[in-house]
């Protein structure tokens, strides 16, 4: 019997002590091999190498070997050089990437863990689509796809906005964990992440798209050959917590995307400024949102299908008496029955937050003037980019408004659109057209029933509803769920 068989413990004590002793003494001779300095410009090419872009490394940089190979760098940037006149385009405080043992002994290298902490990354649609052009990093030859790698991000921040900065996004505060990532190389054709498979977690501070604000966003996921699916999003809006979920499917291509959210109690009195002035709104209102698309930069909108829907009772909208300047038919003709509107427009409008609104002027008008909302529907279908009204008006305690649109969300047009107050039979009994752009609509002239020029005051101060059109026969204009005011 060998001595091994004799003493197993002793033996395999000897062998850890020896595999030890070796790491100290490689780790003392990769100090005295490579000084900072050299161990610096070497992480900085290879970086600068699989990126394509410079990579500079203001801080320390330091190599340990227990408990794991690590590889440390502090004040990191990636992209031009001080006095280039150019934001990097991206920095971080720190970063560690850890090896895992036993593949390293051999030779190989295997990476356990990425950390990066603190980092900022600033990207324009000509920076993804750069890196995006180098494909995937270089092979080295060493190491197995198929091992896992674990991510860690702590308190990033992320931004993108397109040159011409119409188009922005934000996330700050980002906690990310990315546990059990495999990648495999894809096969030609396939999306880079076809064969991506791993779990996460998430949270964010704050996400910013134009003027749309989210904070406090949390979720959860996992991904399996290239099918990404979140669960149990929560994320606050005009401050009602609301929930979502959302998938990624990269088995295709272009990859297709599908997003559900529920809002329960958006409190509109918290709406941003580019939408209402502050004050100018108030009540609760509910909405959800079901939507699929095809992911390709800057297509999104032409791709976009599914349904919108915000809804809510007793709403004020403060700055004007909208009863008031339907009692005379003499103030409509100069009134615009598309400024009251874009309060039902706000549907599809909020998917791309647009830049403001005709409602912005009507409510800044004199705060002792208001609107009582009885009920507000604003019910949108999206097929190919193009959203249509299938159930769009409000009501107040005198008046019926109601809304039929057509809009093309990815030219940001107004294909064509009637606001119309109703009457009780759902007959409009002023119209009002409007077409063009978002940002600079062409608004036509009101056009108004002949029953309403000879109708007395009294009857109209009751609210337009109340105009009869005697035998003349009419095509209903609105026939949905927001019901026409009581006597």
């Amino acid at each position: 019997m060998n001595a091994i068989t004799r003493h197993p413990v002793r033996s395999l004590v000897i062998v850890l002590a020896g595999i030890v002793v070796g790491l100290i003494l490689l780790a003392i001779v990769a100090a005295r091999l490579w000084s900072a300095d050299e161990l610096r410009e070497r992480v900085t090419q290879l970086a600068s190498d699989q990126l394509g872009l410079p990579v500079h490394v203001d801080g320390d940089v330091s190599l340990r070997f227990w408990p794991l190979p690590t590889l440390h760098a502090t004040e990191v940037r990636v992209g031009p050089a001080p006095g280039s006149g150019d934001d990097p385009v991206g920095e971080l405080e720190a970063i560690s990437l850890s090896m895992r043992w036993w593949p390293l002994i051999s030779g190989d290298l295997v990476p356990e863990t990425l950390r990066l902490d603190a980092p900022v990354a600033r990207l324009t649609p000509g920076i993804l689509e750069a890196l995006a052009a180098r494909g995937t990093p270089t092979d080295t030859g060493r190491g197995d796809p198929n091992e896992p790698l674990d991510l860690r991000i702590r308190d990033g921040e992320i931004h993108w906005r397109t040159p011409a900065g119409d188009r922005e996004m934000s996330i700050k505060g980002l906690d990310l964990d990315l546990d059990n990532l495999h990648w495999q190389r894809p096969a030609e054709g396939e999306h880079l992440l076809a064969q991506a498979s791993l779990n996460l977690t998430a949270s964010a501070d704050a996400v910013r798209l134009n003027t749309l604000h989210l904070s406090d966003v949390t979720l959860s996921g996992s991904a399996e050959d290239g099918m990404f699916a979140t669960d149990d999003w929560q994320m606050t809006f005009l401050d009602s917590r609301g929930k979502g979920n959302a998938t990624l499917d990269f088995r295709n291509s272009p990859p297709n995307a599908t997003l559900e959210i529920a809002f329960d109690s958006l409190q509109l009195a918290n709406l941003p400024e580019q939408w209402a002035p502050a004050g100018s709104v108030s009540g609760s209102a509910e909405l959800t949102a079901s939507l699929t698309s095809k992911v390709e930069p800057g297509s999104v909108p032409r791709h976009l299908q599914g349904e919108v829907k915000l809804s809510g009772r007793d709403l004020r909208l403060r700055g004007v008496d909208l009863d008031a300047e339907l009692a005379d038919y003499r103030r409509i003709q100069r009134f615009s029955l598309v400024d009251a509107g874009a309060v039902i427009f706000l549907g599809p409008a909020a998917l791309l937050a647009t830049k403001g609104s005709d409602f912005v002027r009507m409510l800044d008008g004199a705060q002792d003037k208001q609107t009582q909302v009885v009920q507000l529907v604003s019910d949108w279908t999206i097929k190919e980019g193009t959203a249509r009204t299938r159930d769009v008006a409000l009501s107040t305690t005198r008046n019926r408004v109601a809304a039929q649109a057509s809009l093309d969300l990815p030219s940001r047009r107004i294909n064509q659109a009637t606001v119309a107050v109703v009457d009780r039979q759902g007959c409009p009994v002023v119209t009002q057209e409007v077409h063009g752009s978002f940002d600079a609509p062409q608004v036509e002239e009101p056009n108004l029933i002949e029953a309403l020029l000879g109708a007395p005051i009294g009857l109209l101060q009751r609210g337009l509803a109340a105009i009869s059109r005697g035998d003349e026969s009419c095509e209903v204009f609105y026939a949905g769920s927001v019901t026409a005011p009581s006597d």
